[in-house]
């Protein structure tokens, strides 16, 4: 949706500036066919536009009003088009900038720590102060190379703490999605109908890739439960023998946080959810994914094997 938004301003932009006269000869119909699959996700890429009929909508409403285009939408995402010279090539340029707003997306590595109260405040004390609020603990955004050596220290201080879990996973840009999760189930049996509630924090960010494609800048909100206790109550009696039913004490935590960090670099995040006595930490390591380039080296790839 935000890719649309933004291309529909583009769009817009290349409507309302004044189209050049026809030329002799610019009247005759070409019949191309164009592959749309990629724009629609159906290679597999982090992003998309919902479907064919989204990619009609922009050519449509951009092509200038006396546009003469048909269009033929075919199997496998092909989109067969007859119409001018002039007019295939802002078909095709308006392809290309629609590709290049869906390219984009973002690799993420989420570790979680676990450190003691005595070993979290000596990880502070070695983290290099930076302009980052809690809950995010550090980001480089700021950091310059006077600040690696105790940047050094800090990541080697939390890489030999306690690792909880790790994932990897690509992400949209732009789009909502939760980065680290853990939740426990706890069951609830002390009831006529058994059922359960969820122990534990979910991390959800929202990454926006820089116009540079340099930066990412992110907003994080941690989304935990922690089950603080139980109670009961007495339902009534059934034969003389009294019904009891028990019902977790929940309480809900977290926090949010925003911090730019350029590609490749990470940014750490301390959750509110933790164990009795302990701390965790989540490392965000980040990585800009974009489609064009990974498909260029592939061609070099293939260029060198010949």
């Amino acid at each position: 949706m935000r890719a649309l938004l933004v291309l529909a301003l583009f769009a817009a932009a290349v409507h309302a500036q004044p189209q050049p006269k026809p030329e002799k000869g610019d009247s005759k119909t070409v019949v191309k066919v164009y592959d749309t699959a990629h724009l629609t996700g159906a290679t597999g890429k982090a992003s998309g536009v919902a479907n064919t009929d989204a990619v009609l909508k922009v050519l449509i409403e951009t092509l200038p009003a006396g546009a003469k285009a048909e269009f033929v939408e075919r199997d496998g995402g092909k989109l067969e088009v007859r119409a001018t010279a002039n007019d295939h090539e802002q078909i095709a340029d308006l392809l290309l900038a629609l590709a290049r707003l869906q390219d984009l997306a973002i690799d993420i590595k989420a570790d979680v720590y676990e450190l003691d109260a005595a070993g979290y405040e000596k990880f502070c004390k070695a983290l290099p102060k930076s302009a980052a609020k809690p809950p995010v603990l550090f980001a480089p955004g700021d950091a310059g190379d006077d600040k690696l050596p105790a940047l050094d220290e800090a990541n080697k201080l939390l890489t030999a703490a306690r690792l909880v879990q790790t994932s990897k996973a690509r992400f949209v840009n732009g789009a909502e999605a939760t980065v680290s999760a853990r939740r426990t189930v706890v069951r609830i049996d002390a009831t006529s109908e058994p059922a359960f509630v969820k122990d534990g924090f979910a991390l959800v960010a929202v990454p926006v890739v820089s116009a540079d494609r340099r930066f990412v800048r992110f907003k994080l909100t941690e989304q935990s439960t922690a089950v603080v206790g139980t109670r009961k109550r007495e339902l009534g009696e059934i034969r003389g023998q009294k019904i009891v039913a028990e019902t977790p004490l929940l309480e809900d935590l977290g926090g949010t946080g925003s911090a730019v960090v350029p590609d490749g670099s990470s940014l750490l995040f301390k959750l509110a959810y933790a164990p009795k006595d302990k701390v965790w930490v989540v490392k965000l390591d980040t990585t800009i994914f974009i489609q064009a380039e990974e498909n260029e080296l592939k061609r070099q790839e293939e260029k060198n094997k010949k």
